[in-house]
């Protein structure tokens, strides 16, 4: 009988350190997010395909995976308007997508890019589970 209580005991525990051990991995989590940055290019000024292929370059080894939209169309849908281009980039978290925009490599990239399109606004979403 005592072996029966031992066993039932010993399977609860199982369940209850498997069920805490579960929602601790899945409190740890990240959620994906997307940095979306609103451009305006300036007027005459070329880009270099040097600039964009560095500023690429530095996103995958910072683990961002641009979404090819530079020079994607953008299309009014609501409220003010839409701007003239967009950047977008897929990022593991918010946290990855901050520390890169606050990176010594970003940085050094900003005063290349700056000579050929004004950043309006850049921000991250995070996604929903």
């Amino acid at each position: 009988m005592k072996t029966q209580y031992l066993m039932a005991l010993s399977l609860l525990s199982g369940i209850a350190i498997g069920g805490f051990a579960f929602q601790g991995l899945h409190a740890q989590t990240k959620l994906k997010a997307y940095s979306i940055g609103e451009i305006e290019p300036i007027a005459g000024a070329t880009v270099s395909p040097a600039y964009i292929e560095a500023a690429r370059r530095a996103l995958a080894e910072a683990g961002g995976r641009s979404m090819g939209t530079l020079k994607g169309r953008v299309f009014h849908a609501e409220g003010g308007p839409a701007p003239i281009s967009v950047a977008m980039t897929e990022w593991d978290s918010a946290d990855a997508a901050i520390a890169f925009f606050q990176s010594k490599v970003w940085k050094d990239l900003a005063p290349e890019g700056a000579k050929t399109a004004k950043t309006i606004r850049r921000y991250i979403v995070e996604v929903e589970k």
